[in-house]
């Protein structure tokens, strides 16, 4: 395979020889500005470039190179299956095309206030490549000098006049037709969220005076003659068809009932009426925590929009829609709509199997998982999950117990058992009804238990969560775990292992091997900058905190607490005490050509204390792995600059520093490439004799940390990314025999690392 990639890209290189006669293929693009300090962005203005080349990349004529050869065999399937799959038609210069883009180019600059600004173009021929320049001759930009609105009806004068700072053009600004049109929105926007239910962008429009002389423009924004659009529509009537279809839109519902709501922030008493084509399967008191438009008030497109999200949360709901019907004129002239709400029901119940092959550092192995979902079963949009899982494993053994072992092909099995229930609405001894309606919350409970049986020892981990989940806007949202309950238990060591933990003088190592109960709490807070449908640059931010073992040890001198070679047990089981907080955040910088700069920084830390000597395994930070330091495998890096004696023992620690940056381009169709670097390590937060220097230091820690760099290969199917991470790890967090952290001449060095979606 390797070598058939090669030889393709080798033929490709010759890929002159099909050109044509008097053709040349586009290689390059620039925009040059002639004038310097203006704010014109040569990145809108090659986004209007219609000749485009593929990004240059080690293999980016092959795509080209197949559409050739397939031309020249128009009878061959092997290549038109080739170049219906991977082909690419050449993209040759040409005059008529430049000079459409640089009139695109021009009309651009005049939106932006550049008006009369020319733009030519000049090509470079060279072996059948063409290179062509855009020359940008800009003009002085035109100003704003007055901004008026001119509105007669003061009371639409003051739904669009609110908070008109915010309008994105302003006085002084160099004049915007995108910024215009941004307005027009905004102002569409206040007037459908102030009852008037026919207004559009359509309605408003601009008178433009400009001054030749001074280059400064007086805009002036009316509303045009529509009498419908300015009518104030409030809604009368809410009808709700919860299991709605198309094959039953012309039947009559066989049940109906109403529902008597008191909603928004003054208790308005609503009466919904609701219609079912079949026995009712969603009790309508559900509803009441997601909808969020309100009888006998004017229309608010923000109050439809919330319906829409907070009835998405629902599972039960394949398609829903909202639509308005507006209701003939009573005596009192006041201008009404219906408002009918229907949803059409998915499939209660899903069932879900899968296999899969392992391969954990050479240990083969074999998992399959079954999984049950119920999407309503309580009545009142509820989910139940139920999930089983079942794998088995070759792990490979030392000395005797390898020939002992040798009979089974598997010597690891491990068993699971998870089952949670999401409410959709907060569960508690308070009232969160108003909470409840503004932050789409959901509760969920949920339980597991997992068994691994290995050769050298037993492992038995049962888990339980109370958590809440809401969101305060659609880029922020919170996950608060009151209860968060982890008991680990080890059991069935065998002789030969427990002599290797007796002799064993790292406590962190023998902890990885010890019974232990977490009891605490967590909190969670994400951010996103990131708008749906929308391409651009954004922030993600994501941040931690945890505690354990505070409550219980309030109980140290009861007897539900007992004592244990200085440390205390609930249930025969030492509880873990500590506190725990990371922080994660990520750049994503859009540069142009659906290529990205990601940057990630990761800074984690835990301290123990009380019961504590070391966070718990699960909860140690760790590096290594095909999200992290990619040039390692995972927990194989530290702590700190400690030297491992040995590579058996995961290596993990209480404190966590990683840098990550990634290039992002294309290469052709689902094949998308990376170029990445790592940097970080953890470390321990006491002193460890038994791991010298794995602690942090302020003076030392910047030489603790492991590096590495590589290529990757994404291959974007559009249900998942498939992700081939080859990692260099070129820097080690300690000195090598030669005094050198660096670590070019390691036969080592290369590590493939397999992923399912991008690492950050």
């Amino acid at each position: 395979m390797i070598g058939l990639l090669l030889s393709l890209t080798i033929s490709s290189c010759n890929i002159n020889k099909f050109v044509p006669e008097g053709k040349y293929l586009v290689k390059k693009n620039n925009v040059s500005i002639e004038k310097k300090g203006t704010k014109i962005e040569k990145s809108k203005l090659s986004s209007y470039i219609s000749l485009k080349p593929y990004k240059e990349s080690f293999s980016s004529n092959v795509p080209t190179w197949i559409y050739y050869k397939a031309e020249r065999n128009p009878n061959s399937k092997t290549w038109r299956w080739l170049n219906k799959t991977f082909g690419r038609e050449p993209v040759y210069y040409d005059r008529a095309g430049a000079n459409n883009s640089s009139n695109q180019m021009m009309r651009h600059l005049d939106n932006i206030g550049y008006f009369g600004s020319k733009v030519t173009h000049t090509v470079k021929t060279q072996r059948k490549k063409a290179s062509v320049t855009y020359h940008v001759s800009p003009t002085e930009p035109y100003t704003v000098r007055e901004m008026t609105y001119v509105i007669e009806d003061s009371l639409i004068n003051s739904y669009i006049m609110r908070d008109s700072a915010k309008f994105p053009l302003k006085e002084g600004d160099i004049y915007n037709a995108y910024s215009l049109n941004n307005e027009r929105e905004i102002i569409t926007e206040r007037m459908k969220n102030s009852g008037y239910f026919y207004f559009n962008r359509d309605n408003i429009y601009y008178e433009v005076d400009s001054n030749f002389m001074n280059h400064t423009m007086e805009i002036t924004m009316r509303l045009k003659e529509n009498d419908l659009a300015y009518k104030k529509y409030y809604v009368r009537n809410i009808n709700i068809y919860p299991d709605y279809s198309v094959l039953k839109m012309n039947s009559k519902p066989i049940d109906s009932t109403t529902l008597y709501v008191e909603t928004g922030t003054r208790k308005r008493p609503n009466y919904w009426d609701f219609y079912f084509f079949d026995k009712p399967q969603i009790k309508p008191q559900t509803f009441s925590r997601s909808i969020f438009i309100i009888e006998g008030l004017p229309y608010n497109l923000r109050s439809v929009t919330n319906t829409y999200k907070a009835l998405g949360n629902y599972r039960m709901f394949r398609n829903i829609n909202i639509e308005f019907d507006t209701v003939p004129l009573a005596n009192d002239s006041v201008n009404r709509l219906d408002c009918r709400i229907t949803m059409q029901p998915t499939d209660k119940h899903s069932f879900t199997v899968q296999t899969e092959g392992t391969n954990s550092d050479g240990d083969l192995g074999v998992k399959g998982s079954l999984s049950y979902s119920n999407k309503n079963i309580f009545h009142g949009a509820e989910t139940f999950q139920l999930g089983i899982k079942a794998g088995f494993e070759a792990q490979k053994l030392m000395g005797t117990e390898q020939l002992e072992s040798g009979k089974k092909v598997f010597n690891t099995t491990e068993f699971g058992i998870t089952t949670g229930l999401v409410f959709p609405k907060f569960l508690g001894p308070f009232s969160f009804l108003t909470f409840s309606r503004d932050y789409q919350p959901t509760t969920a409970i949920n339980l597991g238990f997992n068994s691994q049986v290995r050769y050298y020892y037993s492992r038995y981990i049962s888990t339980a969560t109370f958590s809440y989940d809401w969101k305060s806007n659609y880029r922020t949202s919170h996950v608060l775990t009151p209860i968060n309950l982890n008991s680990v238990k080890i059991s069935n060591i065998n002789p030969l292992f427990q002599t290797y933990l007796d002799a064993e003088t790292s406590q962190r190592k023998k902890d990885q091997y010890t019974s232990h109960l977490i009891l605490g709490s967590r909190y969670s807070f994400t951010y996103n900058s990131q708008t749906i449908n929308k391409s651009g640059s954004f922030i993600y931010l994501r941040t931690d905190l945890e505690s354990s073992g505070n409550l219980l040890s309030l109980f140290n001198k009861t007897k539900l607490v007992t004592e244990s070679e200085g440390h205390h047990e609930l249930f025969g089981i030492r509880y873990a005490q500590y506190v725990r907080g990371s922080v994660d955040i990520r750049q994503h910088i859009d540069i142009g050509d659906n290529s990205w700069l990601v940057f990630r920084q990761f800074v984690g830390l835990g301290l123990p204390y009380g019961n504590s000597r070391d966070l718990p395994f699960e909860r140690s930070f760790y590096g290594g792995g095909s999200n992290g330091l990619r040039g390692w495998i995972y927990r194989s890096v530290g702590p700190g600059g400690y030297v491992p004696t040995s590579d058996d023992i995961e290596k993990t620690g209480d404190l966590q520093l990683e840098l990550n940056a990634e290039y992002r381009f294309p290469i052709y169709n689902i094949f998308n490439g990376a170029l990445f670097m790592d940097a970080g390590n953890v470390w321990t937060y006491y002193p460890n004799e038994s791991m010298p220097n794995s602690e942090f230091r302020f003076n030392t820690f910047y030489n603790q940390l492991a590096m590495d760099a590589g290529f990757g290969l994404r291959i974007d199917v559009s249900f998942l990314i498939l992700r081939l991470d080859l990692a260099y790890a070129m820097r080690n967090p300690y000195k090598n025999e030669t005094g050198s952290y660096w670590r070019f001449k390691k036969e080592d060095n290369l590590r493939l690392q397999v992923g399912i979606g991008y690492p950050f």
